[in-house]
């Protein structure tokens, strides 16, 4: 099988990510796009050359080892992907009433 020229980006990460490769721009969608599947940021046609880099260069990066951000050749993969690392928290997720210990307001 040949190797793709271009990657599906999926990304959790509620704004989403930017990164350089050479003078190119990518910014990858996050969980607050509009191009949403399963909760994750969809980016279709990153170039597989950028993508190869940025994944080299930040390999230990949470985000990266986690499966918060990763690269699928196309949209069906994307989508089985995203539900397979539907249980991933990136740690910027809202907190609950419970968890953050908030407690009503009462006028006095």
């Amino acid at each position: 099988m040949a190797k793709s020229s271009t990657y599906v980006i999926g990304c959790k990460l509620p704004n989403g990510l930017s990164f350089r490769h050479g003078d190119l721009v990518i910014t990858l969608a996050g969980a607050n796009s509009s191009a949403l599947v399963n909760g994750f940021g969809m980016t279709k046609d990153v170039p597989a050359e950028a993508w190869e880099t940025f994944e080299k260069n930040h390999k230990d990066s949470k985000f990266i080892k986690n499966g918060i951000v990763f690269a699928v050749s196309d949209e069906k993969s994307l989508a089985d992907a995203t539900l397979e690392r539907n249980d991933v928290k990136t740690g910027l997720e809202q907190a609950s009433k419970e968890t953050a210990d908030v407690k009503e307001d009462k006028e006095e």
